[in-house]
């Protein structure tokens, strides 16, 4: 008998790993609670490894979660420890709050090497090699992690209509090591006003449209994993205005039938499965206002429309 490794795959099997970041009081540690209750259900169990001076406390009278305070000095075995502790509680999600602190143990580590002599090649392999420890925890852990990483901050000078300047915080690369982003499913990007705009999305559910993390975020993560994702990847650009009683010539109906062009069946399958229209339906049922909102930017929607189709037909 043949002998077969391989197994049909599937999502639901999978455990997220996400990351947010953003410059101090851009939110994270909210975002980060608010995702993971929405990723976990009202009855899952929450853990928060806090490096931030127990902070995570102000936030226990708002938000349901368990906590082991980190403190100084942060070595990885209290991080390996934690999140095994974590697993072996049966925790659903755990936030990291800061995974930053992590990465700055591991070049305050590798400058005290330096400090002591020998090759610093040498020294960083050392170095890297505990943080490559915690980060394989954090990869290989069977409940989803969600790493807070703080970004380095730079001011910007806005200048309004009347001449009026302001200072504004804004966040640059995150406080971590370069290409971080590639170990993730997801990474959401913070600004001063709690808004995200996710930089990596694997899920593609999330590329391009800026909004706030809530639970619903997380509920459509979930959704994901288990195939019932609906109404993603919609191009912000696309968005239907739901509550638009402009008056629409139909003759922009054939300006619509030039964009498809031949793509009538990867325009159809993505309208459907964005939620535009019925199962049953084709491009030609939809509303003038979404008509509308297509022709703004329809190369954008097409490229959309493709890619999503493409994918669809690269998962069966």
């Amino acid at each position: 008998m043949t002998h077969n490794s391989f197994k049909k795959a599937n999502k639901s099997a999978v455990y997220l790993k996400l990351a947010i970041t953003g410059p101090s009081g851009s939110g994270k540690t909210t975002a980060a609670l608010r995702l993971a209750r929405g990723l976990v259900g009202d009855n899952g169990r929450i853990a928060v490894i806090d490096t931030e001076n127990s902070s995570s406390l102000l936030y226990a009278d708002t938000f349901d979660f368990d906590v082991c305070v980190v403190e100084p000095p942060y070595t990885e075995d209290k991080f390996i420890t934690a999140i095994a502790d974590a697993v072996e509680n049966k925790y659903d999600c755990v936030i990291i709050d800061s995974f930053s602190h992590v990465w700055q143990a591991i070049l305050d580590y590798k400058s005290k090497l330096d400090m002591r002599g020998g090759n610093s090649y040498t020294n960083w392999a050392v170095a890297g090699g505990k943080f490559e420890s915690i980060l394989q925890a954090v990869l290989s852990s069977k409940l989803h992690i969600i790493c807070c990483m703080r970004s380095k901050m730079d001011y910007a000078i806005d200048i309004d209509e009347k001449g009026k300047k302001s200072i504004r915080k804004v966040g640059l690369a995150p406080i971590m090591r370069d290409g971080i982003e590639f170990e993730f499913s997801l990474v959401f990007d913070l600004d001063m006003n709690h808004k995200a705009v996710a930089s990596k999305d694997r899920t593609r559910m999330f590329d391009g449209n800026i909004s706030e993390i809530t639970e619903e975020t997380g509920k459509m993560l979930n959704s994901w994993r288990f195939g019932n994702a609906k109404n993603t990847a919609l191009p912000e650009a696309v968005a239907v205005a739901e509550n638009s009683d402009d008056e629409i010539p139909m003759s922009f109906s054939s300006d619509l039938e030039s964009v498809i062009g031949t793509h009538s069946q990867e325009a159809n399958f993505a309208l459907r499965s964005w939620g535009w229209i019925q199962s049953d339906e084709t491009w030609k049922n939809l509303r003038p206002d979404q008509v509308s909102q297509i022709l703004k930017r329809p190369s954008e929607f097409m490229a959309k429309a493709i890619e999503s189709f493409a994918n669809a037909q690269s998962e069966k």
